[in-house]
């Protein structure tokens, strides 16, 4: 999107200068979205990290965070642009693809839900440090509640056996 002249007579407008920097904070506005990992990732440099990490820790009193997102701008100028927006387009696609895969908790606590005591029986095998009695009571709550209420002791089934694993 930055004006590239394309002879030494042909000299940006100021209109499309104020467009210019107005798109590089708007480009910097995105980048805090992102965690600072990620950011690494970008390949930015580290000053202008650490300006996006300064702008997530202000508060907006005063305008603040409206001054920093101008100096993460002035940071940009220095950058490519079209390389950044290009690393972000590709960063969020890879995101979106790559669906997660449930963790064994979730895959474990569905099952547990679906079959009840086989489940449990096989959970106490792989994961001895687990109550039998916790989980059939989880279970049979599960059964006995109304179908809008379900998830309610689905999660605290999937919580307690994330406490139990992990530990």
């Amino acid at each position: 999107m930055k004006y590239t002249p394309t002879t030494e007579l042909d000299i940006p407008s100021k209109t499309q200068l104020k467009q210019d920097a107005t798109d590089l904070q708007q480009l910097g506005k995105k980048l805090t979205t992102y965690s600072s990992a990620v950011l690494r990732k970008l390949s930015l440099n580290k000053i202008l990290i650490s300006a996006i990490e300064e702008y997530n820790r202000l508060p907006n009193s005063y305008g603040a965070r409206r001054r920093q997102l101008q100096f993460i701008g002035k940071l940009m100028r220095d950058l490519d642009y079209d390389a950044v927006t290009k690393s972000i387009t590709d960063l969020e696609n890879g995101h979106l693809r790559k669906k997660k895969k449930p963790s064994a908790v979730k895959l474990l606590c569905e099952a547990i839900l679906e079959s009840g005591d086989p489940e449990i029986n096989a959970a106490l095998k792989q994961y001895p440090q687990l109550e039998r009695q916790t989980m059939r009571q989880f279970f049979r709550e599960y059964n006995r509640a109304a179908d809008s209420s379900r998830g309610k002791f689905k999660i605290k089934l999937q919580n307690y056996l994330q406490q139990q694993i992990d530990s």
